[in-house]
């Protein structure tokens, strides 16, 4: 329980309009599930504007308001509208991380910061599930990963917590930088440079220094976590401190958490042999996974939980039964005996690259189809990167290659331009998706496997559920 005067003291400028001993437990910032005694701070989000819900936030019994001065200047009725105090800031979004911040020294928590352009969340859901047998700990939750979501989840730290695992997204130069103001980590790992977001970054120079931030950021004798495969690996090793430690993944001969020998045995079982540098130790090991690159993801939760001591036998158990995320690679099974592996948790040329090679690997002389959206925020190279997935899906023989969204046109073409034949390329509009459903239950042959790989933003999930919920073949009524 802290007291309105405690979260003032801890913000430069701020003021309060109203009692300064109202007390409070926790934050919210979405009006929609705050409870009574909760402390609302009103952040301004790409979407919606918190500082819009301030009194149906007051209404659902909100303990006080934090919003920005320049608000109440253009409302000042506001504080005649409402029973509650409201604490006037100039940034919200910035009280909120020196807050969180401040929240945070209050715990002894050991911090495993997690960022990169592709496996992010895979490689933390890795490292919480290893770790979790040993200790207790605190994981970022979804896509929490953050200028809201980080500072959101060390809100949930409580006594109990000896860890906590928490990933590290950037959508603009200096995001990283700014979070790591708000907690710096023990373990930071990097699992790759990659195009992800590179329209907002203009080149991948840009993103690698973006993710050193991570690692210049780790506290005194913390350890980096690098992927020995990258092709930014020397620069990245570059920013570890002198005071820190680097640990290396990969596949690559001077790893130090290493795989080779990897196969993959059907769409939900893939297996490598660990080798440890030290040691020289070998260990056979299976994945429940799809993907090459998952290994990477293995390979870099195993080095942190080297670190922290587990046992290689418990590390390999663990690995063996782990539970995937909802979208990152995920095997369905349709009717007509169909395999459909979606993966559209984000999407960009790496990783759909990856997926496509992917699915070749375990199609075993069945047709198989990629379904593939648009890839989101490549900026001015968007064209030539949608072509080139194009040309891979060409390049690996693929039976049809059916494209949504509004870079469509330039994936079949990029296909077109390595030799698919016409009839074996579709593009359909985003906003086509029951069309194309249709078009799938009519048109893919039984027993394919089939590939759905796209952004967030194009939303390739509902044309899983208009095509699931297709009546019989040739229907046009959905569910």
């Amino acid at each position: 329980m802290f007291l309105l005067d405690e979260f003032v003291n801890i913000i430069p400028d701020a003021q309060i309009a109203g009692y300064k001993d109202i007390a409070w437990q926790h934050i919210s910032i979405d009006s929609r599930t705050i409870k009574a005694g909760e402390l609302f701070i009103a952040i301004r989000g790409e979407a919606h504007d918190g500082h819009d819900f301030i009194r149906e936030a007051c209404q659902k019994g909100a303990a006080a308001v934090v919003l920005e001065k320049q608000f109440l200047q253009k409302h000042p009725t506001l504080v005649k509208e409402v029973e509650q105090p409201l604490l006037l800031v100039e940034d919200t979004l910035q009280a909120l991380h020196l807050w969180a911040h401040h929240y945070h020294s209050l715990f002894k928590t050991l911090d495993i910061c997690i960022t990169g352009s592709n496996g992010k969340t895979t490689t933390k859901e890795m490292i919480a599930q290893l770790l979790s047998t040993r200790y207790r700990l605190l994981k970022s939750k979804g896509n929490y990963n953050n200028e809201i979501g980080v500072p959101l989840t060390i809100l949930n730290l409580t006594p109990e917590h000896e860890i906590m695992v928490i990933e590290f997204a950037a959508q603009k130069t200096g995001e990283i930088r700014e979070l790591t103001k708000i907690t710096r980590p023990d373990i930071a790992i990097i699992t790759n440079i990659g195009e992800a977001h590179i329209g907002l970054f203009g080149n991948k120079d840009n993103i690698a220094r973006e993710k050193s931030e991570l690692i210049l950021s780790l506290k005194d004798k913390g350890t980096a976590i690098i992927n020995r495969d990258d092709g930014y690996y020397d620069y990245l090793v570059s920013s570890v401190p002198a005071h820190s430690d680097t640990i290396s993944f990969g596949f690559h001969p001077q790893a130090e958490v290493r795989a080779k020998n990897f196969y993959q045995k059907d769409e939900r079982h893939l297996q490598f042999e660990l080798i440890l540098s030290k040691t020289k130790e070998s260990f056979p090991v299976i994945l429940p996974l799809l993907g090459r690159f998952n290994v990477l993801n293995a390979l870099a939760a195993t080095a942190v939980a080297l670190k922290m001591e587990i046992p290689v036998p418990e590390i390999i158990k663990v690995l063996s039964n782990f539970e995937g995320n909802e979208w990152h690679m995920e095997y369905l099974l349709l009717d007509k005996g169909i395999t459909l592996i979606q993966d559209y948790y984000n999407a960009n040329p790496t990783a759909t690259k990856e997926a496509l090679q992917s699915v070749v690997m375990i199609a075993q002389g069945r047709y198989k189809a990629a379904i593939l959206g648009d890839m989101l925020e490549l900026g001015d190279g968007a064209i030539d990167y949608h072509k080139e997935i194009g040309r891979e899906a060409a390049t690996l023989s693929y039976d049809m290659l059916i494209a949504i969204g509004e870079y469509g046109n330039y994936i079949i073409q990029g296909a077109r331009e390595e030799g698919m034949a016409k009839d074996k390329t579709i593009s359909f509009k985003k906003e086509e998706k029951e069309k194309l459903a249709q078009w799938l239950s009519e048109s893919i042959p039984e027993n394919s496997i089939v590939l759905m790989k796209g952004s967030r933003g194009i939303q390739m999930e509902k044309i899983v559920q208009y095509w699931r919920n297709i009546k019989s073949r040739g229907s046009h009524r959905y569910a």
